[in-house]
């Protein structure tokens, strides 16, 4: 319960200062810049059906992206960062691709895929694999010799390492990551969608809802904030993940919650 209500007061200030916001460019600009939480609510009540569809179909690009970036990045960083060979060779390639924003090759992706839903999950995976395949290869090279060499002393062969040992001394790191890599997702998620979504119609994704509604600034707003309740919808699972798979780092102690 004093979780809950950490989160009902954090949700009040936010609604405060949004308000506050808007009032002072209100009365700066003498005109509506920032739509207030009432204006806002009362169009996205009106409106719901569409922006419901919208978000749905933003959540399925989101899940299905975070679903492969997983599937991919994980057992890659494991593998590259606990042997190594491999880390000697191929952590240089994935240091120097790793910077190069996804965003920035939007226009050969366009060119090779079209805009379609595939080139839309392509620049989300793109930049959630790197985050989690760093972020498992980092937690890969931090395993203590000492466990190695338990297990191995108990005869286990390499794939009981990686199940005793790698990936369950790993996951706390690879989960918060993904975690952190939320907020990142999303935007890209409204990126693809808006760029990527010119023909398309609002109801198509919240990135394409809140670019169309551009003179309607109440509507558009709307689209932002379920964009931000996307990510909370996100992060919350996460970290219900790392609760139940990592039990033992919040059974008591630092961090405990």
């Amino acid at each position: 319960m004093k979780q809950v209500g950490r989160y009902v007061l954090a949700l009040i200030v936010i609604v405060a200062v949004w308000w506050l916001t808007s009032w002072a460019l209100f009365m700066t600009h003498d005109r509506v810049v920032l739509p207030t939480p009432a204006d806002t609510l009362l169009v996205a009540v009106d409106h719901f059906g569409m922006i419901l569809t919208a978000f749905g179909n933003s959540a399925w690009r989101f899940a299905l992206s975070l679903a492969i970036a997983f599937s991919l990045g994980i057992p890659l960083g494991l593998i590259v960062g606990f042997q190594p060979m491999l880390h000697q060779y191929i952590s240089p390639l994935v240091y120097l691709t790793y910077p190069i924003p996804p965003v920035a090759l939007l226009m050969f992706l366009y060119l090779a895929f079209g805009i379609g839903e595939a080139v839309k999950i392509l620049v989300v995976v793109v930049a959630l694999f790197f985050q989690v395949l760093v972020a498992a290869q980092g937690a890969a090279r931090q395993i203590p010799q000492t466990y190695i060499t338990s297990v191995r002393s108990a005869g286990a062969n390499v794939w009981g390492l990686y199940r005793h040992v790698v990936f369950p001394a790993t996951l706390p790191s690879v989960l918060t990551a993904a975690r952190v890599s939320v907020g990142l997702g999303i935007t890209m998620v409204y990126i693809a969608e808006n760029e990527l979504g010119l023909v398309a119609g609002p109801e198509t994704g919240l990135g394409r809802l809140i670019d169309h509604f551009t003179f309607r600034p109440e509507l558009s707003m709307a689209g932002v904030v379920g964009l931000a309740m996307l990510g909370l919808v996100f992060y919350a699972a996460l970290e219900l993940l790392d609760r139940w798979l990592c039990r033992w780092r919040h059974a008591g102690g630092p961090g405990a919650g």
